[in-house]
C-alpha cells in the first residue's frame, strides 16, 4: 500500500510539473505571438531588434572617450578592415581603416579640445541580419584652434562586426 501511494504520489507531482511545463511553453509562444506586429509600412532595414551586448556599448565608449582625449594611438583597434561613416553634416566616408583613421585624426588635431557627456546608450542586435548595434546620445563641443567653438547634441548608431566597428551613422 505505501509503494502504491508513492507511486501515485509521484505520477501525481511529476504530472503537475509536466502540466506546468506545457503551460510555461504555452506562455512564451502566446508572447511571441503578441510581439510580432504588422507594420503599416515596409522598412528597408528588416529584422527583429533584440537586447544587446552591454560590452559593446562599453567598447563603443571607450572609442569615443579615446577620440575626445587625442588618443590617436589605439583609433586603428576599434575599427574594421573598411568602415563607412555618415557624419550629421553629410559627410559620407566609406573606406579602409587606415585611411577613416587618418581622417578622424586630421579633424581631431584641428581641435583645441573636445567634451563629451553620454545622455543614453544602448546595445541592441538584429539577429536575423547577424548584426550587433550600438545607439547613443551623446552631448558634444569642439573649439578648434581657429577659434571656432560647436557645441551639438548627437545620436549615433555604430554597427560592429565581429568585435570592429563597421559603421557609423551620426544624427544631430
Amino acid at each position: 500500500m505505501k509503494k502504491l501511494f508513492l507511486i501515485a504520489t509521484a505520477a501525481f507531482v511529476f504530472g503537475c510539473n509536466n502540466d506546468k511545463a506545457k503551460d510555461d511553453a504555452k506562455k512564451d509562444e502566446s508572447k511571441a505571438t503578441e510581439n510580432k506586429v504588422a507594420y503599416p509600412a515596409k522598412m528597408t532595414y528588416e529584422g527583429s531588434p533584440t537586447p544587446g551586448k552591454t560590452e559593446n556599448v562599453a567598447f563603443v565608449m571607450n572609442f569615443n572617450l579615446d577620440f575626445i582625449a587625442g588618443k590617436m594611438e589605439n583609433l586603428g583597434s576599434y575599427l574594421a578592415d573598411s568602415v563607412h561613416m555618415v557624419f550629421a553634416d553629410g559627410t559620407d566616408m566609406n573606406n579602409v581603416r587606415d585611411s577613416i583613421v587618418a581622417a578622424i585624426i586630421a579633424w581631431r588635431e584641428s581641435m583645441s579640445s573636445a567634451t563629451q557627456t553620454y545622455i543614453s546608450a544602448i546595445a541592441v542586435d538584429n539577429k536575423d541580419m547577424g548584426h550587433e548595434w550600438v545607439m547613443q546620445w551623446i552631448d558634444e563641443a569642439h573649439v578648434y584652434k581657429d577659434g571656432k567653438k560647436e557645441h551639438m547634441i548627437y545620436h549615433e548608431d555604430y554597427r560592429l562586426e565581429n568585435g570592429k566597428i563597421r559603421e557609423l551613422f551620426q544624427y544631430a
